[in-house]
C-alpha cells in the first residue's frame, strides 16, 4: 500500500515505488515524496 493522503483535497492516492515526485489524480496538486521505509511514502512538500 504505497499511498499518501493529498494535503489539498484529502483523498488518498497511490505513489509508484521509489518515486521522488507524485501528483494527486483528483486535484492535480504535485508533491515531493520521501521514503522513510521502502514501503512507506511520505509527502515532503508541494512542488
Amino acid at each position: 500500500m504505497n499511498e499518501v493522503r493529498c494535503l489539498n483535497c484529502l483523498k488518498r492516492f497511490e505513489v509508484q515505488p521509489k518515486a521522488e515526485e507524485a501528483a494527486c489524480p483528483n486535484c492535480e496538486t504535485q508533491y515531493r515524496i520521501s521514503w522513510p521505509r521502502p514501503d512507506q511514502p511520505k509527502i515532503r512538500g508541494s512542488i
